[in-house]
């Protein structure tokens, strides 16, 4: 890494982070989204658990956004 000091990243390079941040980022706030509509017979619990993560990834798209 010492010899990337005083360049910057090629383009494509940051491109392909820039698309994988966003898929970390999005991915649970979807697939929670989706649950939500699909949830069957969940325990109070898992309910408690599925909505935590729902407001986590939301927080965490919203930080993605705003930078």
């Amino acid at each position: 890494m010492e010899k990337w000091i005083g360049l910057e990243a090629p383009k494509w390079m940051k491109l392909s982070l820039m698309v994988c941040k966003w898929f970390i980022c999005i991915m649970p706030f979807i697939i929670t989204s989706i649950m939500f509509f699909f949830k069957t017979e969940m325990s109070l619990w898992d309910n408690w658990l599925l909505t935590c993560v729902y407001l986590l990834s939301l927080s965490n798209v919203i930080n993605c956004l705003d930078n």
